[in-house]
């Protein structure tokens, strides 16, 4: 011990001639600034202000906490001791001031988003504004929810989703379920999503599920939300914090997917898409996206998005210094899901005519009358009826019209004087189009 205090006198005098150094420079500084504020200088002490004792309890508290760290059998001297416990003590300071920085822009009202998209033509289709909402959020896990509206050529498609995160080491995972439905066609789906997201790195895999049956669009036309996935990986540039870049693969299923929303529908279609984000302040992003379908059509898209977040100052929203931190892993733990909120669909043509003619019994002896059962479904009546095959063998009868379903027998042949075991009939029948 007598030889641990003659090392640790010169260290914490060192301390307090930086310290009283630092101290005297920076009251002279606020004396050159303000010449008139002399703050009872020079005045004798009446005993009427309290004491302040929290200089000399903040050195005992160190010094204490060296003592504790020193007594460490750690193979290290006093020096290398004392070097070690001032870094330590530097880097948890650090470390505070951080954590206390980034989670000043996690705020319990979330954020709400408006993403302005203008496409080839000049269309603000996939423009959406949404609003993001921590239910709880602590220490183990974030469990959040999102409302949203999305803009489509044909009306407005609603957002509700549910979900949660989970901090692993360096990353942040987590899944998500959504419902999304076309108001204005009375159109759903269901969509589940995976996130895993790192500092530099987030990848998002989702998977649309359509709820509804076929919708009835035109006369001769249904369509409903096409089944189908997306994988995206979304990277951040580390040397420079204002720029992302983003790759998707989609793909989705149905003989006539409308993938680019043009009218023009596809069997099982795949699209990849490149994408440009630019933030130059955390409130604005500028985003830029090209889509390449494999039929060769392909699609792009410029957009604006405005992140408000709920309880951050509007000026630290604006300030370019603080896009690094609000993109961070732990700043960007109530930003959006990576999705697609806007719904892909599939087309299919409606059946207006339908013909149905039952077999007849299988025991018919020759010249027995058989009645034939035709059921015609059509949605604009019958223009006529054709009929093909043995018409003449099988004495084919009309009913009182002609082009009516009623009515209709045949007299079965004798097969043994035809020489012939076998007969066909076949009907072709025109709809009132």
């Amino acid at each position: 011990m007598s030889r641990f205090v003659p090392r640790i006198i010169p260290f914490y005098l060192l301390l307090l001639v930086a310290g009283g150094t630092a101290n005297a420079q920076s009251t002279f500084e606020q004396k050159a600034a303000n010449p008139f504020d002399n703050n009872n200088d020079g005045l004798p002490d009446l005993g009427m202000a309290p004491e302040n004792h929290d200089g000399e309890k903040h050195f005992a508290e160190i010094v204490k906490d060296f003592g504790e760290t020193s007594m460490n059998d750690n193979g290290l001297d006093t020096g290398e001791q004392a070097k070690a416990f001032a870094l330590g003590k530097v880097r948890d300071a650090l470390s505070q001031q951080v954590n206390q920085h980034v989670e000043s822009w996690l705020s319990p009202w979330g954020n709400a988003s408006v993403d302005v998209k203008v496409d080839n033509e000049g269309h603000f289709t996939g423009s959406r504004g949404s609003w993001f909402v921590p239910l709880q959020d602590n220490d183990r896990y974030l469990t959040w929810s999102q409302l949203g509206l999305t803009q489509q050529d044909n009306g407005l498609v609603s957002n509700v989703g549910v979900g949660q995160r989970w901090a692993r080491g360096n990353w942040l995972v987590g899944y998500n379920t959504f419902y999304d439905n076309l108001l204005d066609e009375n159109l759903q789906r269901a969509g589940f999503g995976a996130e895993a997201w790192g500092e530099y790195l987030r990848l998002s895999a989702n998977f649309y599920q359509p709820f509804a049956a076929w919708h009835e669009q035109t006369a001769t036309q249904e369509q409903r939300m096409a089944r189908g996935y997306d994988l995206t990986a979304r990277m951040r540039m580390p040397f420079y914090q204002h720029l992302n870049t983003s790759v998707s693969l989609e793909q989705y299923f149905g003989d006539r997917v409308d993938l680019f929303n043009s009218g023009t529908g596809y069997h099982n279609p795949v699209a990849l898409s490149l994408g440009l984000n630019y933030t130059p302040v955390p409130l604005v992003t500028v985003t830029a996206q090209h889509k390449q379908g494999e039929s060769g059509e392909n699609q792009n898209n410029l957009g604006l998005n405005l992140n408000y977040r709920f309880g951050v100052p509007l000026k630290k929203q604006l300030y370019a210094g603080e896009v690094a931190e609000s993109q961070s892993l732990r700043g960007s733990r109530y930003d959006n899901p990576q999705r697609n909120n806007l719904p892909t669909l599939e087309y299919r043509q409606r059946k207006t005519l339908t013909v149905f003619l039952a077999t007849p019994p299988w025991d018919l002896k020759p010249g027995e009358t058989v009645p034939l059962k035709l059921q015609i479904r059509s949605r604009y009546g019958i223009r006529q009826l054709i009929w093909q095959g043995d018409t003449q063998i099988l004495s084919l009868t009309p009913g009182a019209q002609a082009n009516s379903a009623e009515g209709w027998t045949l007299i079965m042949p004798d097969w043994q004087k035809r020489g012939r075991g076998k007969q066909s009939l076949a009907i072709v029948c025109g709809g009132g189009r």
